[in-house]
């Protein structure tokens, strides 16, 4: 059988709930027979490297995408994690600040996020789930990069800030109470491990649930959506699976004979 190269999101995909949840039993058996049938098995997720690389540990996957496809991993090792567009990043930042609007920013590959205070956690009332340094006199200027923006918007309150759409810079909502400004081209990645690896695009077979993976199902060969997917990601994908907490990834991986 010809090598595949599989991308897989991780929350709603590789768990059974967005976010977080656990990796079924019968998803832990396929990404080993999978590997054990010469296939190379990587995440391709929105996480932040060192959330992904907790994750990549547990599951035994040494290959990545991760930080929404600016960041890449080969073989444990951490290859790259390419930051926002610097100027379009301080655009959105400098209006949040200018209207009140509670933000903190991930500067680099570790669990801390950076603010000049806490109003973001007192917006949403959520407990930050990395460490969180507040500095009053913090100049956001003087930041060389951002990998991630944190911004206490509601949904009905995006339109606030006007930089967001006048840049275009990509953005997720993981919470009722913030979204989170990071990359969100998988594929871009994907197309970096390729190289890396020498593999070709039509071996490529993508599995994923959410927004941040429309643009690889688009794009991929095989394009494989969990039955808990968005109807945008399903629409998008060439394959519609079982749902992740129903042995979705097995369902698929067997339907088109990659294992036994």
């Amino acid at each position: 059988m010809k090598r595949k190269f599989f991308f897989f999101d991780i929350d709603g995909t590789l768990t059974d709930q967005n976010p977080g949840g656990k990796v079924l039993d019968s998803t832990y058996r396929t990404l080993k027979k999978l590997q054990e049938n010469g296939h190379v098995v990587s995440i391709a997720t929105g996480r932040e490297y060192v959330s992904a690389a907790e994750f990549a540990k547990k599951a035994n996957i040494a290959n990545m995408i991760t930080d929404g496809g600016n960041g890449l991993v080969v073989d444990h090792q951490l290859i790259h994690i390419h930051p926002l567009h610097r100027e379009d990043a301080l655009k959105v930042i400098d209006e949040c600040n200018e209207k009140d609007v509670g933000i903190c920013v991930m500067i680099d590959e570790t669990r801390t996020w950076y603010s000049h205070n806490t109003r973001l956690y007192d917006h949403y009332k959520e407990k930050p789930y990395f460490t969180l340094t507040v500095n009053p006199w913090l100049d956001y200027h003087e930041i060389p990069q951002f990998f991630k923006i944190y911004a206490g918007l509601t949904a009905e309150e995006e339109d606030k800030i006007t930089s967001i759409k006048e840049t275009g810079i990509p953005y997720s909502r993981y919470s009722h109470g913030h979204i989170e400004i990071e990359p969100d081209d998988k594929y871009q990645g994907i197309l970096d491990m390729l190289q890396y690896l020498g593999g070709n695009e039509e071996d490529v077979v993508v599995f994923g649930d959410g927004k941040n993976d429309i643009k690889m199902m688009k794009r991929a060969k095989i394009s494989i959506a969990m039955g808990n997917a968005i109807e945008e990601v399903k629409a998008a994908a060439t394959f519609t699976t079982k749902r992740n907490d129903e042995d979705g990834i097995e369902y698929a991986c067997k339907h088109f004979g990659w294992i036994d």
